[in-house]
């Protein structure tokens, strides 16, 4: 039930980034959601047990499981490096090397492994080295992503500005997280080829999963939150540039009265608002200069805040 509702959560996420993967052709955030919602449906024992039976019943949806799972880490890992990590100071954040190693490792494995009767009790599927060295697989990968991404967010976050502080902080607490939950299934995997491991004190299973949604969760607030506080801060600004605007134009029309419509710049009614704004703020500079000065103070003073306004919103 939990990772059913880790999955709704995910697929909500992939749903909210879809405007953004429509207008860029590709959104790492999206792809993420989606690839980690798949993966977290098939960790519900009933549904992969349902599923891997209608595709040979031989634990090819635990293969499934895997890759979901690697391709979702690898898309979260890009996407706030992507993010934070100044692009002067990126160090091969495209290169595919480590995802290719990874799946192909996997395949290999489970293809060493065997065929196998679906079962949703990992402790004998572990008996086998191969199948075993299978699943350590998957668990120093996720552990190599969230190291990474951990120390990305603690390290550049203090640098940036509110929305991106508070959300990256929320991911690279999600790593921290999922830190200890690999090291719970580091141990709870390698103790069925060593029994000793066992007598190593380890949260209870239901505790680790309530870790691991909260992780989901924070994971996938964290890369939401500068999202929505990014377009909210746009709307913001149109709306103040469509307020200024009208404030402008009738202290523009009446300043070139004085000095004649030949000041005009050239205008383009579909240019964005703010630089329509600008351009206008640009007209009325120069009649105020050719007429000697017929502004008043408060037009003035309207003007000059309009204008440190928009060097504020390029900002980036």
């Amino acid at each position: 039930m939990i990772q059913l509702l880790a999955a709704a959560v995910l697929f909500v996420l992939a749903a909210a980034r879809i405007p953004a993967m429509l207008r860029n052709r590709r959104d790492t955030v999206f792809l993420s959601a989606v690839f980690a919602g798949t993966g977290s449906v098939l960790m519900s024992p009933v549904v992969y047990a349902a599923v891997d039976a209608h595709i040979g019943g031989i634990n090819l949806a635990k293969l499934a499981l895997h890759f979901s799972m690697i391709f979702s880490l690898w898309y979260l890992r890009r996407s706030v490096l992507e993010a934070i990590v100044p692009a002067d100071t990126r160090r091969a954040l495209v290169r595919s090397l480590p995802l290719t190693l990874t799946l192909a490792l996997e395949l290999t494995l489970f293809v060493l492994t065997g065929p196998t009767t679906t079962t949703d009790s990992w402790g004998l599927y572990h008996e086998r080295l191969p199948a075993a060295l299978f699943s350590a697989v998957l668990i120093a990968f996720i552990g190599w992503v969230c190291g990474g991404v951990a120390v990305a967010c603690f390290r550049y976050t203090p640098r940036m500005r509110r929305s991106f502080k508070v959300g990256f902080t929320m991911v690279g607490a999600a790593s921290v997280l999922a830190l200890f939950v690999t090291i719970k299934f580091t141990i709870g995997l390698l103790s069925v080829p060593i029994p000793a491991l066992l007598a190593v004190p380890v949260p209870s299973d239901t505790i680790i999963r309530v870790v691991e949604m909260l992780t989901l969760i924070l994971g996938g607030a964290g890369l939401t939150v500068p999202a929505v506080a990014g377009h909210t801060r746009l709307k913001r600004q149109a709306r103040w540039a469509a307020d200024t605007l009208a404030g402008v134009e009738p202290i523009r029309d009446r300043v070139l009265q004085h000095t004649g419509a030949d000041r005009l710049l050239e205008s383009d009614p579909a240019a964005p608002t703010g630089e329509r704004l600008h351009r206008m703020i640009v007209e009325v500079w120069d009649a105020e200069l050719a007429s000697g000065g017929t502004l008043t103070a408060q037009e003035r003073t309207f003007l000059l805040a309009a204008e440190e306004q928009l060097d504020l919103n390029r900002l980036p």
